[in-house]
């Protein structure tokens, strides 16, 4: 098996994030007796967090690839104390004290989001490094994350069922050992022959790039440079079509050597790489891909936000790449249909975080579900977004942007509305809320996959970077924290199906404003 270490990093973190994380909202009403809107507020401590830590850290592990290993595994020290703390809580404090319980939850959860959260987007940096010229095996490796998490999901919660929830924080420091053990013996490469005075240099003095791909976007009525960027094109096509690397293809031109190693110690700069990469190959298949290679193109939240760790550092006081920071406020305000389009991604964060984040609570509380059969959703909506994601760029060439986008909003409304039908202790209602398990894999995969497409289409080359990052951080951060808070007083003082109600009013407004922004641009 190629690439053991990226495979076993992958899988002992997700196994830290597939056993008490999904499982906390459980355990802070039933075993804290926190309130849904109390745990509205702690859960939207993350997303919100999130935005500025990955970057954050994604920065320092950029800065001093020797020390990328062990700040993963400090960081992961840090993070699951925070986690296995939270058990000790009860122990320690009677029921009666609800505010000083309240306060050192968000405490450890603040702890975690910071230290714990980011590492996701370090292993994802660490391997994109570590594949070097071979990254578009990425989506090889990300694959068996997405494996452990779901197999995570479904053991913990047979584990629960019978031994309680205390088990969840069991095998969740059992995960983090297996983690920190991994990731103290992973070396990243790196060139340490360059300084941070050469860095700058070579960021601000060269071209923009498109991968390993050495051209400039404005060249495009350059016949010359576009047959021979063709040339490299259709040759790498074919070379990646049976061996699925680019190694070979690599152009070195003055400074290349310098300038492809300082290449591979920015994450988002080998994110975006690896994301070009499996688009040209993509473009030339009218059939499925590989699954690998449709993952490979598919940038996860964290590594988007990533992106932002480049402000300040890869373009100077000349903003982001060394291009005006003026021309993206200009490309995202001048056109209604940008701006809407992000707004929609704002709302879509809202509404589906605000039942998928109390999806849980709905099932335990409110369906009586046994955790046992809870732990099925991990590997049913683990494998509808794997599946979706592997058909995307298939649909994406058969369908136009405005229907994938109206069927994912539709489809989650759809779920609502059959949420709200389900009775208690039924001998279908079990089935059906599994099943519909399968809609909520469907529609987040199917709106992240489409709106990365279509960000990149309406950002000019040397700005889609950092637009991917705005795109993450709007979805995963702002929305996701605005739809616990929302959702969490909603399910607090209305009961849940307000909170399903709510959730559909406001998928309503997200596709209302997504169609506003393209009749505008028709009607201009």
């Amino acid at each position: 098996m190629g690439y053991l270490l990226p495979k076993l990093l992958y899988v002992c973190l997700y196994g830290v994030l597939g056993s008490a994380i999904p499982y906390l909202s459980l355990f802070y009403s039933g075993s804290l007796h926190l309130t849904s809107q109390q745990i509205g507020v702690i859960l939207a401590i993350a997303p919100f967090i999130q935005s500025v830590a990955c970057p954050f850290w994604t920065m320092q592990v950029d800065k001093s690839p020797r020390w990328h290993g062990r700040l993963m595994a400090i960081l992961m020290i840090v993070g699951g104390l925070s986690i296995i703390g939270l058990m000790f809580i009860p122990v320690f404090l009677p029921n009666d004290k609800t505010s000083v319980t309240l306060f050192i939850t968000i405490a450890l959860a603040v702890s975690f989001a910071f230290f714990g959260q980011p590492v996701t987007v370090l292993v994802d940096s660490a391997v994109l490094k570590i594949l070097g010229d071979y990254k578009i095996y990425y989506g090889d490796q990300r694959l068996w994350g997405s494996i452990s998490n779901g197999v995570c999901i479904l053991l913990v919660g047979y584990f629960i069922g019978i031994y309680g929830i205390n088990c969840a924080f069991y095998i969740f420091g059992i995960s983090v050992i297996g983690f920190v053990t991994i990731a103290l013996g992973t070396r990243v490469p790196g060139d340490s022959l360059i300084t941070d005075s050469e860095r700058d240099p070579l960021l601000r003095n060269n071209t923009p790039r498109k991968g390993h791909y050495n051209y400039s976007p404005g060249a495009a009525d350059n016949n010359n440079d576009m047959d021979t960027h063709n040339e490299y094109l259709t040759d790498d096509i074919r070379r990646l079509s049976s061996t699925t690397s680019s190694h070979a293809n690599t152009l070195l031109m003055d400074n290349e050597h310098s300038l492809l190693n300082l290449q591979r110690t920015i994450t988002s700069t080998a994110a975006r790489d690896v994301h070009d990469e499996a688009n040209l190959l993509l473009d030339q298949m009218d059939s499925l891909p590989p699954l690998g290679l449709a993952l490979s193109h598919i940038p996860t939240v964290d590594t988007s936000l990533a992106a932002f760790a480049g402000i300040g550092t890869s373009g100077g006081e000349n903003g982001v790449g060394g291009y005006p920071e003026e021309s993206l406020k200009h490309t995202i305000f001048s056109s209604p249909k940008v701006w809407t389009f992000l707004l929609m991604t704002l709302f879509f964060g809202v509404h589906y975080s605000m039942v998928a984040q109390f999806l849980f609570l709905f099932l335990k509380q409110d369906l009586e579900l046994d955790p046992s059969v809870i732990g099925w959703t991990g590997p049913i909506g683990g494998v509808t977004e794997v599946s979706t994601f592997y058909v995307s760029r298939l649909l994406l060439k058969n369908l136009n942007v405005s229907t994938l986008v109206t069927i994912s909003h539709v489809a989650i409304i759809l779920r609502n509305f059959a949420y709200q039908v389900l009775v208690p202790n039924a001998p279908t209602t079990m089935a059906c809320a599994l099943l519909l398990q399968l809609v909520n894999g469907f529609s987040y995969a199917m709106i992240w996959s489409t709106c990365v497409s279509e960000v990149d289409q309406m950002f000019p080359v040397h700005q889609r970077a950092i637009a991917q990052g705005i795109l993450a951080s709007l979805f995963s951060g702002l929305g996701f924290g605005i739809g616990c808070i929302v959702g969490g007083y909603a399910y607090d003082h209305y009961g849940i199906n307000m909170l399903f109600n709510v959730s559909i009013g406001v998928a309503f407004l997200s596709l209302t404003l997504f169609w506003a922004g393209r009749m505008f641009r028709q009607s201009a």
